[in-house]
């Protein structure tokens, strides 16, 4: 699991999920899985491999994505239509609370977005993918 000082600002927070979305885009969804808080209150679509591979798999992309099957893809090349979405959510005392975060899908942005809590582990924080649904 990946961890995070507890006053991380939004911008480490965000190379976070850059990082998890890299595992994903190398096809190292094991890595992925391993990357993410696993314990009580995490959502089961990362729970396995097979379980966000199946997540990710449902998505359909649109014109002009579905030239292939959906794959995430590096964030770092990612062009197209969508304006990628990344956002660092806090609760009123500062800390942080959840990020949504757009997947590059088949080299393009795309509306399928990841919705991270953030949650407090002995040494930190640490991210956990609550789900994954087009917004």
């Amino acid at each position: 699991m990946e961890t995070l000082p507890r006053d991380a600002g939004d911008e480490m927070i965000l190379a976070a999920v850059r990082r998890w979305i890299a595992l994903l885009a190398a096809d190292d969804v094991e890595a992925a899985v391993r990357f993410l808080y696993q314990g009580e209150g995490a959502g089961s679509l990362a729970a396995s491999a097979s379980s966000l591979r199946a997540g990710i798999a449902r998505y359909e992309p649109g014109e002009p994505l579905r030239q292939e099957p959906a794959r995430v893809t590096p964030a770092e090349t990612a062009g197209g239509p969508f304006d990628p979405l990344a956002e660092v959510f806090r609760r009123e005392d500062g800390t942080v609370s959840s990020v949504d975060f757009a997947l590059p899908i088949n080299g393009e942005w795309s509306e399928l977005v990841a919705f991270f809590d953030v949650v407090p582990v002995p040494d930190g924080l640490a991210l956990t993918l609550r789900d994954a649904y087009v917004a």
